[in-house]
């Protein structure tokens, strides 16, 4: 494993400082078809989330799903203890051989880490463009304390261009709200599998507890925007 993985965690902690952000146009992780991250806003109304995942897909977006399903994955969690130090340095080299020494081992569960799953981001909505009849957005990670620490999913290969088409009555009430000031938050549930390597990065929160925090590297197939009044 390449210490890659401690240069990947330092970016994520940066946008964790920085809040929500725009996904630009990148030719390092795009997708071909740029199409997929331009869909329809739909609205949840008293739906469950749940009930939009496809039943092959493990549904990561409570804290007892991740932990049931690191179990199976990783078997047990992290010593946070053994691994922090004062150095930082010293605790940058613990963080580099516990994920190396998981890497290797995962291996071994290769069937479960191709598994899809599903998990979500926040989502802001931005600009109103005519040209699709919605509306960009801007991205945020989701932190989830769990028993094993705070799990933070890090998306890649996302699509270029990231719009939500609201429905038209829909579509007059966001831009008469947005008109007003107000920010309006969507749901983002995202549904891809595990990269190959470096699929969990294990590091910590760069906030003054200096909190155990997972990172699972995900390949996002599909996306959906989710909008609940």
């Amino acid at each position: 494993m390449k210490r890659r993985s401690l240069q990947i965690f330092g970016s994520c902690v940066f946008l964790l400082l920085t809040g929500y952000f725009v996904w630009a146009p990148s030719s390092v992780y795009s997708q071909p078809n740029s199409n997929q991250g331009i869909q329809p806003l739909l609205e949840l109304g008293g739906q469950d989330i749940h009930s939009l995942i496809p039943k092959n897909v493990h549904s990561l977006l409570l804290p007892q799903e991740i932990v049931q399903y690191l179990e199976k994955l990783e078997d047990t969690p992290p010593d946070w203890t053994k691994l922090r130090h004062h150095d930082i340095a010293e605790q940058s080299e613990r963080l580099f051989q516990i994920n190396r020494a998981r890497d290797e081992a995962r291996l071994a569960k290769d069937s479960l880490r191709q598994q899809p799953v599903a998990f979500v981001w926040g989502g802001l909505l931005r600009q109103y463009l005519p040209k699709f009849n919605g509306f960009s957005l801007a991205l945020g990670p989701e932190l989830i304390q769990t028993s094993w620490g705070i799990i933070r999913f890090k998306p890649i290969d996302l699509p270029d261009y990231l719009v939500a088409i609201p429905s038209v009555d829909l579509r007059k009430q966001l831009m008469a709200r947005q008109k007003d000031g107000e920010l309006i938050d969507i749901i983002v549930l995202c549904i891809g599998t595990l990269i190959a390597d470096e699929s969990l990065i294990y590091g910590f929160s760069h906030d003054g507890d200096q909190r155990g925090m997972i990172l699972p590297v995900v390949s996002v197939q599909k996306i959906m925007y989710l909008f609940k009044r």
